[in-house]
């Protein structure tokens, strides 16, 4: 797996390769825009070029963009459909221009629709969206979700649905969370339950669509529907998941992006690339030391003659 970080765009979007070339990455992710807003900048000339030049020279290794986060694919407002299918085809247009490979994205909670009628929204949506950019290289992706709240996409029969009712849904691609797996109740601790895992996937999905993973660790146990990221092997999933897919021969030169902290996501890369060939971890889950933090220095107390 080639392995990587989010990596920040502040000063521009070239500088992401500085920060990839400075901690390691062999893969990256990026907002090509800000994820929490509508507004949707147009990229100039210059922005572009400086870009491709950028991540040439960091080798063409692959890029990810993460859509917008306010994107609901499902909603039952109109005016919200409207932008959010308007955001991802011109999320299309950017990452085309750019050379970026691949846009993970989140589909949308259903809110009032029921799961059937919201799936159908989203396909719908899908399908102009992949009219829209017809001939595009750049690969629209399904990203899991933890399943929380109403949000739709967390098992493997819903994105199978979507991809199933999409027009020109051959185009469509998965980006696999393994935080959000974990908290939709896919257990893949066990050498039997990674197996199942993706032989489910691979007749429901088919392996060959997975264009990238979030690679995230759980703070929170096995199937409780929240999305809640933790440092590689400090969580409830452990080591060995990561270690599977670290030597799994089906994803060597799949992008596999840390979605954590600076601080912590690099200790996860280092972990990360120390599985690589390595005999399967005799731990389960690392422990974080304790953070010890020194006493509070007692205040004596003070008479109105002062201190005794």
């Amino acid at each position: 797996m080639l392995l990587g970080t989010h990596e920040s765009v502040a000063g521009g979007l070239d500088k992401a390769f500085e920060h990839a070339e400075a901690h390691g990455d062999e893969a990256i992710q990026i907002f090509t825009k800000n994820a929490n807003q509508w507004k949707e900048p147009s990229l100039v000339p210059g922005q572009i070029a400086a870009f491709r030049s950028a991540h040439a020279a960091w080798g063409g290794r692959p890029v990810i963009s993460h859509g917008s986060y306010l994107v609901n694919l499902c909603t039952e407002k109109v005016d919200i459909l409207e932008r959010s299918r308007d955001t991802v085809a011109a999320e299309m247009v950017r990452c085309e221009e750019l050379g970026v490979a691949a846009i993970a994205l989140h589909p949308g909670a259903a809110l009032a629709l029921s799961d059937e009628a919201a799936l159908d929204r989203i396909a719908e949506g899908l399908s102009m969206v992949l009219e829209r950019t017809r001939g595009m290289k750049t690969r629209l992706c399904i990203e899991n979700t933890a399943g929380q709240g109403s949000t739709l996409g967390w098992s493997l029969d819903q994105i199978a649905a979507i991809i199933d009712r999409t027009a020109g849904g051959e185009r469509l691609g998965v980006c696999l969370d393994t935080q959000h797996m974990f908290a939709a109740g896919y257990d893949l601790r066990s050498a039997a339950g990674y197996d199942a895992f993706f032989a489910e996937l691979d007749a429901k999905i088919g392996t060959d669509r997975i264009a990238a993973f979030h690679l995230n660790d759980s703070k929170r146990p096995l199937g409780e529907r929240v999305d809640r990221h933790e440092e590689i092997g400090m969580g409830q999933i452990g080591l060995y998941p990561f270690w599977r897919l670290m030597n799994d021969a089906r994803f060597a030169e799949t992008a596999g992006i840390v979605e954590l902290p600076p601080e912590t996501a690099a200790s996860s890369l280092t972990r990360l690339k120390a599985m690589r060939g390595a005999p399967e971890p005799q731990e389960k889950r690392l422990v974080k030391p304790l953070e010890l933090t020194p006493p509070p220095v007692k205040q004596l107390r003070r008479g109105k003659q002062g201190s005794r």
